[in-house]
């Protein structure tokens, strides 16, 4: 695409290029500078991914190295227990970074405090519905626990409550409850794991009596495809569930027990999810289909340690858990934020963030899986700024052409579809080059509003187009400005979309026409 040309007519374009592969230390400033030699014009913004930058630099760490920085910096002895907060849910981003931590402990622990429902980033780490219902179950739970020493007939709402929470753990969907909701004529409503529509009647004891007025029940609920009766024992700590219409029909109907005891203690967290409640679910990511549950755990165990994953919005819930040795603050854009309160909270050990593991400047955020069964990570480009300007004289000395340089990572944008926020990396802009170092926020007047104004005005098209391009737009009162954003993240975000990071193969992004603002 040599002497790329552009129509007159053109706003910002961008263009990816293609180019060989960069392995370690390769010369990154000439490749690039020749990639865009017989292109390149003054003005333009040439981006590079900061993944070919950081191989091109042998920007690698190892899970060894890593827990070996993490050993020192939380002055962890062997069997140490570490708490990891608001990690985001990714085997590319995450899951060695765990192994290291999970390494550290030389044959500890590591809780796993996940926030409900999505991690920081968009990607569901527990399923948004499961997890609604269960804690507004928890939270009723407590409250009739608390009120039950004046009314013990609250007994009767607790062992429903109770029932809800156990068939949730062996894959049904609780619709609603009639006593606590209002709704349905049964005490409880549920969809079964088949997807089947049930009436459920809860008891004590009397199996039979719940079962007759289950079926009965049944007849005035067209939607509702079986009936069962549920038995529970507050004192045992188990319910005994059987198919109502069987069960009066047959004489040898073998009743279901599920044993509740080792759940009891959970149940009596209401703003806690703890692995142990999650029984037959499995928790997915919808797009990638992966079980970070799962993942994360065996990740640890394969290291050695024993994993344990709670799901609260309130991350000091891990002290709950027992003595902790050390914190580390696994969430990208709130590391601060969340090592701040920690610490304000008056933590008496130590606590890091994922930048302080790892080498200068972004330790180990932003880092990518690149040898998982190696245990090899690769890490965001060092000294960005400085490489940006090294590639910038480079393209100048070898074009004549004065432009300005971008390292890029992830884009921030959210997918609309899948309620995905892409950016992993702490800004879309890894390193810029100097003249763009001082580039404020993108801002404006909106031109749609002053357009749509004029013309309410009586305006012609021709007196508009005059008036704009005289920038004489006294006549129109009304003035929103667009909304302000980062010109380097924008630059960033649109090279990422470009390039994409799948196979496009395109790891550097001209863009041309780009004014930049102050």
């Amino acid at each position: 695409m040599d002497n790329f040309v552009l129509p007159k007519n053109t706003g910002v374009a961008a263009i990816g290029l293609k180019i060989g592969l960069i392995v370690p230390n390769d010369d990154i400033a000439s490749i690039t500078a020749d990639a865009v030699k017989d292109m390149a014009v003054d003005g333009d913004i040439i981006c590079i991914t900061e993944a070919v930058v950081a191989r091109s630099q042998n920007r690698y760490v190892s899970c060894s190295e890593l827990a070996e920085d993490v050993r020192q910096k939380l002055n962890l002895k062997a069997g140490s227990t570490v708490a990891m907060i608001s990690p985001i849910a990714s085997r590319n981003r995450f899951a060695l970074i765990l192994k290291s931590i999970a390494m550290a402990t030389r044959g500890g622990k590591v809780i796993v405090q996940f926030p409900i429902p999505f991690d920081e980033v968009g990607n569901e780490v527990i399923n948004e519905e499961f997890a609604i219902i269960r804690l507004k179950l928890k939270k009723t739970l407590q409250s009739l626990r608390e009120a039950r020493g004046n009314t013990p007939m609250l007994n009767v709402l607790i062992r429903e409550i109770i029932a809800a929470l156990k068939l949730q753990e062996i894959g049904y969907h609780i619709i609603s409850i009639r006593k606590i909701t209002g709704k349905g004529i049964a005490d409880l409503t549920v969809k079964m794991p088949d997807g089947r529509t049930a009436v459920v009647e809860v008891t004590f004891s009397d199996l039979k009596k719940a079962a007759r007025k289950a079926v009965g029940i049944q007849r005035d609920v067209p939607e509702a495809e079986k009936a069962l009766a549920i038995a529970v024992s507050l004192e045992h700590h188990n319910l005994t569930i059987v198919d109502a219409n069987e069960y009066l029909e047959q004489t040898e109907v073998e009743p279901e027990t599920f044993d509740f005891s080792e759940q009891l203690d959970s149940y009596y967290e209401s703003d806690v999810i703890f692995s142990n409640e999650r029984g037959n679910n499995s928790f997915t990511h919808p797009i990638t289909k992966v079980d970070y549950q799962d993942l994360y755990v065996s990740t640890i165990e394969e290291a050695g340690a024993r994993g344990e994953i709670i799901y609260t919005n309130n991350p000091f819930k891990i002290y709950d858990m027992g003595y902790i040795d050390g914190v580390c603050i696994g969430a990208v854009h709130e590391r601060e934020k969340l090592k701040e309160e920690f610490l304000s909270f008056g933590a008496m050990v130590p606590v890091i963030t994922l930048q302080d593991i790892g080498p200068a400047p972004w330790g180990v955020i932003g880092s990518n899986v690149s040898d998982f069964k190696g245990g090899v990570l690769k890490l965001l480009p060092e000294d960005p700024d400085g490489t940006a300007e090294r590639i910038k004289d480079k393209i100048y000395e070898v074009s004549g052409k004065d432009v300005e340089v971008l390292i890029f990572g992830d884009g921030a944008y959210k997918d609309p579809d899948t309620g995905i926020y892409e950016l992993a990396d702490p800004h879309p802009a890894i390193g810029v080059s100097s003249g763009l170092k001082c580039a404020g926020l993108r801002g404006g007047t909106k031109l749609k509003l002053v357009v749509d104004t004029l013309y309410r005005q009586g305006y012609s098209k021709e007196e508009i187009t005059a008036l704009l391009e005289k920038n004489q737009n006294e006549n129109t009162t009304e003035d929103l400005g667009t909304t302000p954003r980062s010109t380097t993240s924008i630059i960033g975000t649109l090279a990422d979309l470009v390039a994409g990071s799948a196979d496009a193969g395109t790891p550097i992004v001209l863009v041309r026409g780009f004014k930049l603002s102050k």
